[in-house]
């Protein structure tokens, strides 16, 4: 994992950035927010989240962490300040105080997460259309180990991949390519290394977000 640091102002984040805030006291709860607007020696302004349905009672003063995936930077990122006032008309949202900092992680292509995620699995075998179902156990940029309990395919086949994730709330469907590299006899089953082929760039910006946020708990 590579990290930096970057100036809040210099990101040029887009209004509609989904963010991930933890209230101070609540840092095992992240509530999801929108990004309203900013302002330089202003404020960075967000829409005030819904936790169990009820507006969060913000007050000026609370610390809070920021947490939210950057797309056109391939980066996870998160900072911490604090709230400067909160208000319910016209709309509930909250001013920030603008971060002096905002760290930055960029997933090198090594980076590896542990994960659980279905995913279906789409091959030939001997000229014939064959489908079936696996466990994602392990899941990087490059490829993934999955696991079932019978596959009739063997090593240098190429499947397709096509699995959901989930980054910020939003959900992906994500369609990969992957040759077989190995495969291993465990208890129930067999697991299956792949490697990962072309992967379009839509689908490797969704999967570079939700790497690096299980490898960060984004």
């Amino acid at each position: 994992m590579e990290e930096r640091t970057a100036q809040f102002m210099d990101m040029k984040l887009i209004p509609g950035q989904v963010l991930q805030l933890e209230f101070e006291g609540y840092t095992s709860i992240r509530e999801r927010s929108v990004l309203i607007g900013y302002r330089r020696n202003g404020s960075v302004i967000v829409s005030t989240p819904l936790i169990n349905g009820v507006l969060a009672n913000v007050k000026a003063g609370e610390q809070i962490n920021v947490r939210f995936f950057a797309g056109k930077m391939s980066s996870a990122c998160a900072f911490t300040t604090e709230v400067l006032t909160s208000s319910k008309s016209p709309y509930a949202h909250i001013h920030l105080k603008i971060p002096e900092a905002v760290m930055v992680g960029e997933v090198r292509q090594s980076v590896r997460a542990d994960v659980e995620v279905v995913t279906k699995i789409q091959y030939l075998l001997n000229g014939e259309n064959k489908n079936t179902t696996a466990k994602i156990v392990d899941l990087s940029m490059n490829g993934a180990r999955i696991l079932g309990r019978v596959f009739d395919f063997e090593v240098g086949t190429e499947i397709l991949l096509v699995f959901l994730l989930e980054v910020t709330g939003i959900e992906y469907e994500i369609s990969v390519k992957s040759m077989v590299r190995s495969i291993t006899e465990i208890e129930k089953g067999y697991a299956v290394g792949l490697q990962f082929v072309d992967v379009p760039p839509s689908d490797k910006i969704a999967l570079q977000a939700f790497v690096l946020s299980k490898v960060h708990d984004l």
